[in-house]
């Protein structure tokens, strides 16, 4: 009796999927690095739009500051949804570069009324009550147009993009984290959960 019993339970732990606790992916193993590659390129050209909606976090109103995520895994499927729309597939070297990055990426979005008004904008992570800082920090700013919804008068004219690079060694994946950004002597305060990102 005890034989059959053991032998259901072992066929049905071999159909329960095994998925990972909610963390970001550090190290990115061969099968996932499979369906990131997969996914990114049934995107296609849709692909930039699609991570971005997925890693996007501090969303607020119009002009309030925002971020997008980074990750090994997302930036996988920006490459190989970009190179499906002319028939191409990123090489190991290609894919390597990024798997083998080691630090974790965040774009923050902000609003200003003046070229390289950001340029002096500093972010840091706190968490765990431990305050990070980035390895390296720039900002490139646009002239921006407003959405049509958006008033016609009294809006920024310029968007920046801010990246900053953290060491995945010095971040816990699992863990919520305070992106801080401090902007003309004012902190910003965003926060983002990594366990909700691959």
């Amino acid at each position: 009796m005890r034989r059959p019993i053991s032998f259901i339970s072992l066929c049905a732990l071999l159909f329960i999927p095994c998925s990972r606790a909610g963390a970001l992916l550090i190290n990115v193993n061969d099968q996932e690095r499979a369906e990131a590659l997969k996914q990114g390129s049934e995107q296609g050209f849709n692909v930039i739009k699609y991570v971005n909606q997925l890693y996007k976090f501090g969303e607020g109103d119009v002009f309030s500051e925002s971020g997008i995520l980074r990750t090994k895994w997302s930036k996988l499927m920006i490459i190989a949804g970009l190179m499906a729309v002319k028939d191409l597939k990123p090489t190991d070297q290609e894919q390597l570069m990024i798997l083998n990055d080691t630090t974790l990426q965040f774009d923050l979005h902000a609003y200003g009324d003046r070229m390289n008004f950001a340029d002096d904008y500093k972010v840091y992570l706190i968490q765990k009550d431990k305050q990070i800082e980035a390895d390296t920090i720039s900002a490139d700013d646009v002239a921006y147009s407003p959405p049509e919804s958006a008033v016609a008068t009294g809006f920024p004219k310029y968007r920046a993009t801010i990246r900053s690079y953290f060491d995945y060694g010095k971040i816990d994946p699992k863990a919520k984290a305070t992106v801080v950004l401090v902007k003309d002597n004012k902190k910003v305060i965003i926060e983002v959960n990594f366990a909700e990102y691959k």
